[in-house]
C-alpha cells in the first residue's frame, strides 16, 4: 500500500524550512544543467505567504517532502483579461525535495491543488514555469496541463504558462490527507 502524504498550511516557524527547500531544489536543478532558481529564495515573500495561509507543506511523518503556494494572484504580466485571471487558482514555488523524487509527490500536490481550485469555484488551476526548463513543461503536460503560451519578457525568467481544468485528478500520486489550521484532517485524494 502506498503511504499517504500530509498537506497542511505552513507555520511561521517553517519559513526557513521552505527557504531551505528552495536552496536544495536550486542545487539539484543546477546539477541537472538548469539555470532555474539560481538566486536566493525571497524569504519576505515566503513569510507573507505563510502569514496569509497560502503556503503549504507536504510531509510524511517528520519528513518534509515539498511545498506549494496556492493563491488567486494572477501575474498581470502573464495572464491577460482574455484569460479570465480571476477564474483560476495559481500554484507558485512548487518544490519537491530531491530525496522524494520518484514518489510522485509532485503529482499528488498538483492533484490536491486542482481539487482546491474546484472547491473554491474556480475553472482553472494554473502555473507559470521557467521558460528554459523544457523538462518541467513536459512534466506539467504529463500531469494534465495544457501549454497556453510562453510570454518572453527579458526581465522575467518564468513565463511558460500552463493550465488544467480545476478538479482534474490524475491519481498518479500517493493519497493526500489535508490538515487545516486547528488540526482537522480529511483524506482528499
Amino acid at each position: 500500500m502506498v503511504e499517504s502524504i500530509i498537506v497542511r498550511p505552513a507555520e511561521p516557524s517553517e519559513v526557513e524550512t521552505i527557504a531551505s527547500m528552495w536552496r536544495e531544489a536550486s542545487q539539484w536543478l543546477k546539477a541537472q544543467g538548469s539555470d532555474q532558481w539560481q538566486y536566493p529564495p525571497d524569504t519576505d515573500k515566503i513569510s507573507r505567504d505563510v502569514r496569509q495561509g497560502t503556503a503549504y507543506i507536504a510531509h510524511r511523518g517528520e519528513t518534509y517532502l515539498g511545498t506549494i503556494t496556492l493563491d488567486e494572484s494572477a501575474d498581470p504580466e502573464f495572464w491577460t483579461d482574455e484569460d479570465k485571471p480571476n477564474d483560476a487558482l495559481y500554484g507558485h514555488r512548487i518544490i519537491v525535495l530531491p530525496a522524494a523524487h520518484g514518489e510522485r509527490v509532485g503529482s499528488a500536490l498538483l492533484d490536491w491543488a486542482s481539487v482546491k481550485a474546484r472547491e473554491v469555484g474556480k475553472h482553472w488551476f494554473r502555473v507559470d514555469a521557467w521558460k528554459t526548463n523544457e523538462k518541467l513543461g513536459q512534466y506539467y503536460e504529463r500531469c494534465g496541463f495544457q501549454h497556453v503560451r510562453t510570454v518572453d519578457l527579458p526581465h522575467r525568467r518564468s513565463g511558460a504558462l500552463y493550465q488544467r481544468t480545476a478538479g482534474l485528478v490524475t491519481g498518479d500520486g500517493p493519497p493526500v490527507v489535508q490538515v487545516e489550521r486547528g488540526g482537522n484532517a480529511e483524506l482528499v485524494l
